[in-house]
């Protein structure tokens, strides 16, 4: 095991040093001083023991941050997009409120009045405007519609192995 002898705080950019393939991370959340939750723009969300993982932290100017910041929410704007299920937007499903104060979507980062959570598949929670939820549902609409076939009745299938001999 590794000690880490710097102290990892939400919000900061962290990197994995024995799996490089997940690319940059984002402390969502701390479990005491040894255990947390890292968003990888890679790999998602990933629970970890810091002195186990023996994490580093990316170093860098505003403008670094700032850059891996807009990427992280792409990245979810992104995954939100191919995990979310339309019907259950439309319906509510798998949603509640965001009661916390000082709550923002997580993917504009604005504090509208309403803000909902919602579980995405096997990712986890994001909390998400309306405004959001209804760019989501337009884009799946639309990725649905490329990606329909058209379907073949029973009956044409019946038809067609029809083999007359003569």
């Amino acid at each position: 095991m590794q000690v880490i002898d710097f102290k990892l705080s939400k919000g900061d950019w962290v990197f994995h040093p024995r799996m490089p393939d997940w690319g940059y991370g984002k402390i969502l959340e701390l479990t005491g001083d040894k255990k947390g939750r890292v968003f990888f723009l890679l790999a998602g969300e990933k629970k970890l023991s810091w002195e186990h993982a023996g994490l580093g932290i990316v170093q860098g100017d505003e403008v670094s941050q700032s850059a891996l910041n807009d990427q992280l929410i792409d990245f979810k704007f992104n995954l939100a997009i191919d995990l979310v299920i339309s019907e259950a937007l439309n319906q509510g499903i798998a949603c509640i409120p965001c009661d916390s104060p000082g709550s923002k979507c997580e993917l504009c980062k604005s504090s509208p009045d309403v803000l909902r959570i919602y579980s995405l598949a096997h990712k986890g929670k994001m909390c998400i405007c309306d405004v959001c939820r209804d760019k989501i549902l337009l884009e799946n609409k639309d990725n649905l519609r490329f990606m329909e076939v058209p379907t073949v009745s029973k009956e044409k299938k019946k038809r067609k192995l029809k083999i007359v001999k003569a």
